[in-house]
């Protein structure tokens, strides 16, 4: 196995290490814990960029076009998320989805259907795998907000989402933040 590379940044006072032991790609620095994961997104072409996640609070939901509980969740998750990325408070949410369909064109067409255009990994990557041990997302839907190291630091989400829609979203938001804190 080869060492890390260690790349310094003296202008953004970063450091970047490409070697090994993460999740994703052979990445770390001062990165978000999914910047070496490959995800795609409606509207952005290839890859989203490594730092696309950075100040940014990061719920990740598992979920699949199959599952019915999943069907009747997603429309509460989109109407929380439209009500929260409207406010000002609420520009850096990002909802990660990660499918557990099992083919490709089923992954794809309920992106299309049913989801805004939140970042997903890719059918068939690894990650999906390895992120759905990381949160013990065996059964769907799974909603967790996670830190810039990828630690759960809120695992009750969907009472949240499903509280928050019936009130003020946004106040939902801003204690996610305060939790992130």
């Amino acid at each position: 196995m080869t060492p890390p590379l260690l790349i310094s940044n003296a202008l953004f006072r970063s450091t970047v290490s490409i070697g090994y032991g993460r999740l994703g790609s052979n990445f770390s620095r001062n990165a978000h814990f999914l910047a070496g994961i490959p995800m795609k997104k409606r509207g952005v072409q290839g890859n989203l960029p490594s730092d696309y996640f950075d100040n940014k609070v990061v719920v990740v939901y598992f979920s699949a076009g199959w599952c019915g509980s999943c069907k009747f969740l997603t429309p509460k998750l989109k109407k929380f998320y439209s009500a929260v990325k409207q406010s000002e408070s609420g520009k850096n949410l990002e909802i990660v989805w990660v499918s557990k369909d099992k083919e490709a064109d089923h992954q794809v067409e309920y992106y299309e259907k049913n989801l805004p255009d939140w970042p997903y990994i890719p059918f068939g990557d690894e990650n999906i795998q390895k992120l759905s041990e990381k949160y013990k997302a065996v059964v769907i839907p799974v909603l967790k907000l996670i830190n810039e190291q990828g630690e759960v630091v809120h695992d009750r989400v969907r009472a949240d989402v499903e509280a928050g829609i019936k009130a003020d979203p946004t106040k939902t938001f801003d204690e996610w933040k305060k939790i992130l804190n």
